[in-house]
């Protein structure tokens, strides 16, 4: 019979108290690599990096003197044209401030414009509507107001237009405008009323805005991103297409459903966007060609190259280091003639999916490798199109909607039908 040695009975046990120590470790592995992600390797909003900077780093910066720096190019405002000065006061002089002698005035004259603020900027208008009796048919009859005066309202088409400029491109909420209505006009409005005035701006620009959708069909690339947006606690997307010149936004679903509304089925140009699904799926079922943001890539690669664990940190790095000789040729783009510039780029192509193969068991590798290997074509498309390879442009223009977005207490629209 065997012996057994001592503990040996155990062993099983031990063994599973040892593999249950390893699944834990692991967890708790992958719980402190999630908890290093922020906006510098990952696609997380800035406003999430809670933690601010260690105060030796932020010593170190050199401190700017305040004020102009060197080199700044003075900026001085133009004079009014002659149209718009309302008042010329002359100033002359009777005789020479040094040696009281007469003077001759010569051609030129020196202008100083000085602009202020009238004691009433508005200009009302009353309406007098008279009302008459009618012995006839024994009723009340009132003179009626122009259609065009009635459309119009209590604010004319420039008030409305002003309310509309202050709330969309200068970003103020409902409650601000009506602070500067009454301290600088001196006019009492109401929230509500405000809302019906952005309705207004909004149906007076609805052919313009369809003009551009159908701009966008025939763009040969766009930059599209998306974000989150509230309206009456209903979380909707707002999604941005920026063409060669002009940008469109409309709120709606995340789904891919709205970029088939906005570029349509017969869309044949390319999207430089993320690696959000709704991209790939318009882009299987359409004649779509895709550029996946680099700048999106190289957080991702960031985060890998920062792991604890060796095999995955090395295999980062290696990749970090061959984006970053890489991003180093596409700067040089306009020193280098193109043949050699793209022979470069080829290079860099060929070394980054050789480096992107994996042969380990990290996740975080693994997808990268999926997507070199899988998606390598819309990774490089920008070789040889010249389209940007970052998305930077449709986050610069996006930008927009969420500083409105922050201070804009809530968001109140129409039904949806």
């Amino acid at each position: 019979m065997k012996r057994l040695f001592k503990g040996e009975a155990y062993r099983p046990y031990r063994l599973r108290y040892i593999s249950e120590q390893a699944r834990i470790i692991e967890e708790l592995r992958f719980e402190v690599e999630s908890l290093k992600k922020n906006s510098r390797n990952s696609s997380k909003p800035p406003s999430s990096d809670i933690v601010k900077a260690p105060l030796e780093k932020l010593s170190r910066k050199k401190k700017r003197k305040i004020g102009a720096q060197k080199g700044h190019i003075q900026h001085i405002h133009n004079l009014f044209p002659s149209s718009q000065v309302d008042k010329v006061i002359k100033h002359e002089l009777p005789v020479c401030p040094k040696c009281q002698g007469a003077l001759v005035a010569t051609a030129n004259v020196k202008k100083f414009q000085q602009v202020k603020l009238v004691a009433k900027p508005i200009f009302v208008t009353e309406h007098q509507q008279q009302e008459y009796w009618c012995a006839t048919c024994q009723k009340f009859h009132t003179a009626p107001l122009p259609s065009a005066v009635r459309r119009e309202g209590f604010f004319n088409s420039d008030l409305t237009a002003l309310v509309g400029y202050l709330k969309g491109a200068c970003h103020l909420s409902f409650g601000t405008i009506q602070r500067f209505f009454n301290d600088m006009l001196s006019i009492k409005i109401s929230t509500g009323f405000l809302n019906k005035q952005i309705q207004k701006v909004s149906q007076s620009l609805e052919a313009p805005y369809q003009e551009l959708r159908k701009r966008l069909q025939f763009e040969k690339y766009v930059h599209s991103d998306e974000t989150g947006w509230l309206e009456n606690g209903v979380r909707f997307w707002v999604w941005t297409l920026r063409g060669s010149d002009f940008s469109v936004f409309r709120i709606g679903s995340r789904g891919s459903k709205e970029l088939f509304d906005l570029l349509g089925e017969d869309f044949s140009g390319t999207i430089v966007c993320d690696f959000f699904p709704a991209y790939r799926k318009f882009s299987k079922e359409t004649e779509t060609q895709l550029q996946f943001c680099w700048a999106h890539l190289i957080r991702e690669i960031k985060f890998i190259s920062e792991k604890s664990l060796a095999e995955p940190a090395v295999y980062g790095q290696r990749l970090l280091r061959e984006t970053q000789a890489m991003f180093h040729t596409i700067h040089r783009k306009d020193k280098l003639p193109e043949s050699q510039w793209q022979q470069r780029m080829f290079c860099h192509r060929e070394k980054l999916m050789k480096l992107s193969l994996f042969e380990g068991n990290d996740n975080d590798c693994l997808l990268i490798m999926k997507r070199f290997q899988q998606y390598g074509d819309d990774y490089f498309r920008f070789i040889e199109t010249g389209i940007p390879p970052t998305n930077n442009l449709a986050e610069q223009t996006i930008r927009r909607v969420v500083l409105d977005r922050h201070v804009t207490p809530g968001n109140k629209k129409r039904k949806r039908k």
